[in-house]
């Protein structure tokens, strides 16, 4: 935990954080509403319920997945909550510093 505190003081000045904490508090708020807003866009999982039933779909979405809608939106995804988690961590760091 020392590591983390001595991290914050090198690296977050105290006329830094005045206005970098608004800032990453600001961007986490847009990037939580972001991420909501990308997961409500996805179609769900089991869509394709029917396979089991002997029913097989095979659509041309299904054979350019990499490509499609979904993927894109599952790539989002991720990316939005990585950074978000990122973000936290540097405002805890931040917030270690008060």
């Amino acid at each position: 935990m020392n590591y983390i505190m001595l991290l914050g003081e090198a690296i977050f000045q105290p006329n830094i954080t005045s206005w970098l904490r608004p800032l990453i508090l600001a961007l986490c708020l847009v990037l939580g509403i972001a991420e909501v807003v990308v997961v409500m866009m996805q179609k769900p999982q089991n869509e394709n319920i029917g396979v089991l039933g002997g029913q097989e779909m095979d659509s041309y979405s299904k054979k350019n997945k990499a490509r499609s809608k979904e993927s894109v939106l599952k790539k989002l995804t991720v990316t939005f909550a990585v950074v978000l988690a990122v973000l936290a961590i540097f405002f805890f760091i931040t917030y270690i510093q008060r």
